[in-house]
């Protein structure tokens, strides 16, 4: 009876593989360092809430490639859970594209329902064509 031992098959195998990823990795590191950036975005915490609840001011930092004064248009999507519901708000704004870290504010408008003191969820996206953006995080909002 023949024994079969598995540990080298796999051992070649995986000489093999790093042997094809070494070949393949400077050609992947050309195309990157050729490639325009797409930007960045985070939404920072704590927000705060305006007039009582009606609209909450978000800070966001981001960076968008400059290419001849090209703008972007920044936006937050709001929900945060209520007493009796859900609590929604929704923004947009144009920036400018420096190809520097920004920060900016954006106020939110709530619909239907107040926003209150406490957890929310947040989901912001910066876009510039052709390229975005996104971050989606669990955020505070304070008075």
């Amino acid at each position: 009876m023949k024994k079969f031992s598995g540990g080298k098959t796999l051992a070649v195998a995986a000489a093999m593989g790093g042997a094809v990823l070494a070949s393949v990795m400077p050609v992947m590191a050309d195309v990157s360092s050729d490639s325009p950036a797409a930007g960045t975005v985070k939404t920072e915490s704590p927000a705060k809430i305006k007039a009582w609840g009606a609209a909450v001011e978000i800070t966001v930092t981001y960076n968008c490639p400059t290419n001849s004064g090209l703008t972007s248009s920044l936006s937050v999507d709001i929900n945060q859970a209520v007493l009796g519901g859900l609590a929604k708000g929704f923004a947009n704004k144009t920036v400018p594209c420096t190809n520097k870290t920004e920060t900016t504010t954006i106020t939110a408008t709530a619909q239907d329902k107040a926003f209150i003191w406490g957890k929310a969820y947040v989901r912001t996206g910066l876009y510039t064509n052709p390229y975005s953006a996104h971050d989606e995080r669990e955020i505070t909002f304070q008075p």
